[in-house]
């Protein structure tokens, strides 16, 4: 009997811890903006706490996009800021738990980050030291990994 109860509670604390995790998964809409031409980026991490799968962030992309008004994911791609170059906007909608740190538009972009966001939508964040070192770690990941990330800088907190 003794058995049982404690397989009983292995199985309803894995239950609790699985759920635990689930819990802490968010969905994040990463905004970058690229400059053409070159391998420079800012991206940034945006959370909307009602938006909870993949698809409600999809489809908040989609009528930001047509109606070039952001009910959800509020945010301005300052075209001013490009002068005399040209850029464009990639959104990747992903879950992630890491715990970041809600972004405001504010001038230092000076955080290098190595982003990966895999096949299951699955998003990883690593600080590098310097966008050079960034570029670098990008070139040494397997192929395969190497077409799921990108260098860009940000200027949100990141922490696991």
């Amino acid at each position: 009997m003794q058995l049982i109860k404690a397989g009983m509670f292995a199985v309803v604390a894995a239950l609790l811890g699985a759920s635990a995790q689930a819990a802490e998964r968010q969905v994040y809409l990463v905004a970058t903006a690229h400059l053409d031409g070159s391998n420079l980026a800012y991206s940034i991490f945006l959370n909307e706490p009602q938006v909870t799968d993949l698809q409600g962030c999809l489809d908040a992309v989609r009528k930001g996009q047509r109606e070039r008004d952001w009910q959800q994911y509020h945010h301005v791609f300052r075209r001013d800021a490009f002068q005399g170059f040209t850029g464009h906007m990639r959104y990747r909608c992903a879950y992630s738990d890491l715990q970041i740190s809600g972004w405001y538009d504010k001038p230092r972009y000076n955080q290098p980050y190595l982003i990966s966001i895999d096949d299951d939508s699955l998003l990883s964040v690593s600080r590098s030291s310097s966008q050079a070192q960034c570029s670098s770690q990008l070139r040494a990941l397997p192929a395969r990994k190497q077409a799921q990330s990108f260098c860009a800088m940000g200027n949100q907190t990141i922490t696991r």
